[in-house]
């Protein structure tokens, strides 16, 4: 019989990365894992099961993961197949497509929003129409719409 057993350590999610408050990088963010930003990442397009990002941190580019966590800034568009939640001071500028949502008080979305459940048809996203001033001074629409 031991009296004195080893300590067992705590279990460590598997693929788990931190991208630290003092860190920026450039490119592109792949892994099935999970990745939590604390700093800045700009790319074309970053792919996680699970996306966290931090109270201060500033993601660029379009995100697609399972599920998504925002508690600091998206600039991209964001599909997540599982839920997405942006926190009270978190904002999201791009269009957010999701099986589900949570957005608290205080949450900015500036963009379309589409949630669906996982495998439903979901009509693709018009491209917005937006003013355009010309040289006379005049506006004209630009776009489809």
């Amino acid at each position: 019989m031991k009296l004195f057993r080893r300590p067992q350590a705590a279990p460590v999610a598997a693929g788990y990365s931190i991208i630290d408050k003092q860190l920026a990088i450039s490119g592109e963010l792949n892994t099935a894992g999970t990745v939590r930003v604390d700093g800045r990442v700009d790319g074309t397009r970053h792919r996680a099961d699970t996306l966290v990002v931090g109270g201060e941190a500033v993601v660029v580019g379009d995100v697609e993961a399972r599920d998504v966590v925002v508690g600091g800034e998206i600039r991209g568009n964001v599909i997540a197949t599982g839920r997405i939640e942006i926190q009270a001071n978190a904002s999201v500028t791009g269009n957010i497509r999701a099986a589900a949502m949570v957005l608290e008080e205080g949450g900015v979305v500036k963009g379309h929003l589409t949630i669906a459940p996982a495998g439903a048809e979901v009509p693709a996203i018009p491209e917005p129409r937006r003013l355009e001033l010309t040289p006379s001074h005049s506006m004209r629409a630009v776009g489809r719409g």
